[in-house]
């Protein structure tokens, strides 16, 4: 070999490689083609790529002396607005509009959907579905917008009348006139008619009406159920655990359900199948892992509030309240076994108080000291019993004001806005209106305020609303006593709050000082 080709490969072998890559998911790449500069990464997971095309190597920059620089200067121009959103990063076509409510629900709305814990539903099967699915995308663009409609009140609600929530209820029914087409084509659309079941539950819920909400949730479930006895089209590994996945946030969204009928215990249920199929298994001794902790949770707390609505209306038929007595037993058990079980897991994650795991941790830990709390008051007749746990309220307001400043440092923003997950609303609202101690009844309402958010079918705002009356009349009554007397309390199982539009009506039975249930009823406006 001569030495001008020996020269000539060295210094092809030393020039550098051009490198390019995302700067959104940190992908690399060597030589990428540059016709399509695009991280298929970024398109796999659904997300906007930030690709950076290669940079030409070019000679140093002739320094201009200071006193010619302003003849160089070129007039900014207006840039022409784009008409169509459309490039190889972006999941599908879309105009302008839509465009930026997708942004929202890619950079905003997943994570609050998400809550806590990771998942690929939300970042990459709803992006895939989008593509594939003209009425999956509509419903999507539905939610965006009205949760845009939410962030952009100074209460953080739906404004029923700005253009968000016209743009919103416009997209739903497309989405639904869209989806109804097809599937109604003949060909079976079970998974298609699963994942429109949740969708259009998140709408309802978000949007106010919780009895379409509840029946989405309950025709999503019985879709689920079908789909698992159907054995002759098996689903592959990923099918399965999307399935999975649809079937576990349909759970959650129950549990807000039934969070709200057993805070409203005389509140009729739109549907009879309430008393479903326990699900639950046996506890182990330690979870391997969070999600089976959570998921273990999740189980546990939706059959505690089915026995605490259960036992609110048993009454005094004995058979009934031998039935109970036994569940109540049952329940405490596996509760037990949870907790034990539960423990490891807690106490390692907290050793690092940064990250979403951490708060995820504390909000299961949060909601299952609440159904502690249900669990051993939910056979007594006086509301005296919940003096008993006024330092587990406290620990409850505590630790949900911690996790709501945490959650607002990560996200960099004032405030969670939506969750389907666990949530806190409840938990919150159960203390504000159960314990009866004044200093941690009036937190749990200033934290349902200065938080304005949506769990499912609970809104903050909304519950701090009914604690604060239900409280109003309480002191009222004691004249102005620091302990509230038992013949001056509200019978929390008499409770029945009926959600309107804009008005709340809330009934209950109060003591009147001599023994006898007087009746009182409010009209509130909210927010």
């Amino acid at each position: 070999m001569d030495g001008a080709t020996r020269d000539g490969k060295k210094r092809r072998a030393s020039r550098p490689k051009v490198r390019t890559g995302c700067t959104a998911c940190k992908t690399r790449r060597v030589k990428c083609d540059e016709t399509k500069p695009t991280c298929y990464r970024c398109q796999e997971y659904g997300a906007f790529c930030e690709y950076e095309l290669p940079r030409p190597h070019a000679a140093a920059p002739k320094v201009t002396p200071p006193q010619e620089r302003c003849k160089e200067l070129v007039p900014i121009r207006p840039r022409r607005p784009l008409q169509r959103i459309s490039s190889p990063s972006d999941p599908f076509s879309c105009d302008e509009v839509e465009g930026r409510y997708f942004r929202l629900f890619h950079e905003k709305l997943a994570f609050d959907l998400s809550g806590y814990f990771e998942g690929p539903f939300w970042t990459r099967l709803i992006p895939q579905q989008c593509h594939d699915e003209p009425g999956i995308k509509d419903a999507i663009f539905a939610l965006s917008a009205l949760y845009k409609s939410a962030i952009s009140s100074k209460t953080h609600t739906v404004n029923l009348g700005d253009e968000h929530v016209k743009f919103a209820l416009v997209k739903q029914s497309q989405a639904i006139s869209s989806l109804r087409k097809t599937l109604s084509s003949g060909q079976p659309q079970m998974r298609l008619a699963l994942i429109a079941s949740l969708l259009f539950s998140c709408f309802e819920s978000f949007h106010g009406d919780w009895e379409t909400a509840t029946q989405q949730v309950y025709s999503g479930l019985n879709i689920l159920k079908r789909m698992s006895e159907d054995e002759r089209q098996p689903a592959s590994n990923d099918l399965a655990e999307i399935d999975l996945e649809v079937g576990l946030i349909l759970r959650r969204l129950e549990l807000q359900i039934l969070s709200y009928l057993a805070m409203n215990p005389m509140l009729e249920h739109p549907f009879m199948d309430l008393n479903g199929e326990e699900i639950i298994s046996d506890i182990p001794d330690h979870f391997p892992t969070f999600n089976e902790a959570f998921t273990a949770a999740t189980d546990l707390a939706v059959s505690i509030l089915r026995h605490s609505r259960i036992s609110a209306r048993c009454g005094d038929n004995s058979g009934s309240q031998d039935l109970v007595t036994q569940q109540r037993q049952c329940l405490q058990g596996l509760l037990d076994q949870w907790n034990k079980a539960y423990e490891p897991i807690f106490l390692e994650v907290c050793q690092n108080t940064i990250g979403r795991e951490y708060l995820g941790v504390l909000q299961v830990r949060i909601c299952m000291w609440k159904c502690e709390i249900i669990i051993g008051t939910s056979f007594s007749n006086t509301e005296i019993v919940f003096d008993s746990f006024t330092a587990q309220f406290q620990r409850i307001t505590h630790f949900a004001r911690h996790v709501l400043q945490k959650d607002q440092e990560i996200r960099e923003s004032d405030g969670p806005r939506l969750q389907y997950g666990m949530g806190l609303i409840m938990a919150l609202f159960y203390t504000a209106t159960r314990c009866r101690d004044s200093s941690v009844r009036k937190e749990a309402i200033a934290i349902l305020r200065e938080w304005p958010c949506t769990n499912g079918i609970w809104h903050s705002l909304q519950a701090a609303k009914v604690a604060e009356w239900i409280a109003r009349i309480e002191e009222e009554r004691c004249g102005g006593l620091e302990f509230i007397p038992e013949d001056c309390r509200v019978k929390m199982q008499s409770l029945k709050v009926s959600l309107q539009k804009g008005a709340i009506t809330v009934e209950c039975l109060q003591s009147s000082g001599n023994g006898v249930l007087e009746p009182r009823k409010a009209h509130l406006h909210w927010p």
